[in-house]
């Protein structure tokens, strides 16, 4: 019913908007723009939405389960064909690759991808859905095990910028203080199956603000010898030049699973995290912006066959802190952990029905969370 609606709203000529400032005076461009401000998704502000701080998956600009405000599309005809299809091209979407206790729970975590993109492609007519933003929460040991390459080949997906975000607790061995270390093996099976939408794979280096040296090194490295090679032959590097380096900070709890990690406390109950950003992008677009590439990676990019990506390591005489007792146990842990079921209240109902009014399926609710992106 929800399809059919949309096909008809969509096929009728939409009533003249000359008296709308918004239609008589303001470029498309700039109309489009503000469109899609206000169809951005956002941490629902409302206060029962939010996650609990001492969780594994709250962070900067993940606070709360994300929404979308789809009002704009009901208010007229003109604005809906410009505009419907938006609530999913703009919002990131986000997935994780990792152990179940390490993302939200289904009845906070957003609508799976596989389900909608199938949807929208058969609605369309295409193979592939564009969608702008991709992020992926990995551990370690799902990367190795191919776990971004997975959700890369999900059908229909098509990315343009994709972001990999590797967390303090998703290194190996952060529990020991080990030094950082991050394998490539992975990097040759996700290219198998990057689109040539994709012209941004991004990756988040995140770690204790006490091994800010670490990660700047480790960092480098990647700069100097990782690259993205997609199966158009259109290879995506690092640009060596500072302005490819993106440094951010954040503070959070300590806690989470019931254990306060009172040995990187840097106050009571406090841990503070340090960020670095590489974005990789094809050659001709660095070039442009006045960047350079690593000698290296271009060669080993240029072979017959591209290599392995070599394994991003530091010496053993990191500074670390050895102790008996790293974490305690407290009677606090994480407040979604008992979830036993779909509730019909769910954080994301609002915005699962507004997305079946826009897309239509007429079963989108139906067995939402068994499994993730099938």
């Amino acid at each position: 019913m929800a399809n059919l609606l949309r096909q008809d709203i969509l096929a009728k000529t939409p009533i003249s908007q000359d008296e709308s400032p918004l239609y008589s005076k303001l470029p498309g461009e700039v109309r489009d723009s503000i469109f899609s401000y206000v169809l951005t998704d956002h941490p629902d502000p409302t206060p029962t939405k939010k996650f609990r701080e001492n969780t594994c998956y709250t962070r900067p600009s993940y606070l709360a389960a994300q929404s979308t405000d789809t009002r704009l599309l009901r208010t007229c005809r003109a604005i809906y064909r410009e505009t419907w299809f938006k609530p999913f091209l703009l919002r990131e979407h986000t997935e994780w690759a990792t152990g179940e206790d390490r993302a939200p729970p289904p009845h906070k975590a957003p609508p799976r991808l596989g389900p909608m993109l199938a949807k929208i492609s058969k609605s369309l007519g295409t193979d592939n859905v564009e969608i702008e933003r991709l992020r992926i929460f990995a551990q370690m040991y799902r990367l190795q095990e191919n776990g971004l390459r997975e959700v890369l080949r999900t059908p229909h997906l098509a990315p343009r910028t994709i972001t990999l975000t590797i967390r303090h607790t998703d290194w190996w061995y952060w529990e020991e203080d080990e030094p950082l270390q991050f394998d490539g093996n992975w990097i040759e099976g996700a290219c198998q199956v990057l689109t040539p939408s994709t012209t941004q794979f991004c990756i988040e280096l995140e770690s204790l603000e006490r091994k800010k040296d670490q990660v700047d090194k480790i960092s480098k490295q990647m700069v100097d010898s990782w690259f993205f090679k997609r199966p158009d032959g259109v290879v995506l590097y690092a640009d060596t030049s500072d302005s490819n380096r993106k440094v951010s900070r954040w503070s959070g709890s300590s806690t989470w699973h019931g254990q306060r990690w009172i040995r990187d406390e840097t106050e009571p109950h406090k841990l503070d995290y340090y960020i670095v950003s590489i974005t990789f992008r094809p050659l001709i677009s660095i070039e442009r912006s006045g960047g350079s590439v690593s000698d290296k990676a271009i060669k080993e990019a240029q072979g017959p066959q591209a290599p392995g990506r070599p394994k991003l390591l530091l010496p053993d005489n990191q500074e670390r802190i050895e102790t008996e007792n790293p974490c305690e146990w407290v009677s606090d842990s994480d407040d979604d952990a008992g979830f036993e079921g779909f509730q019909q209240d769910s954080d994301n109902d609002e915005w699962y029905a507004e997305m079946e009014e826009i897309y239509g399926n007429g079963r989108f609710m139906h067995g939402l969370y068994v499994g993730r992106l099938e």
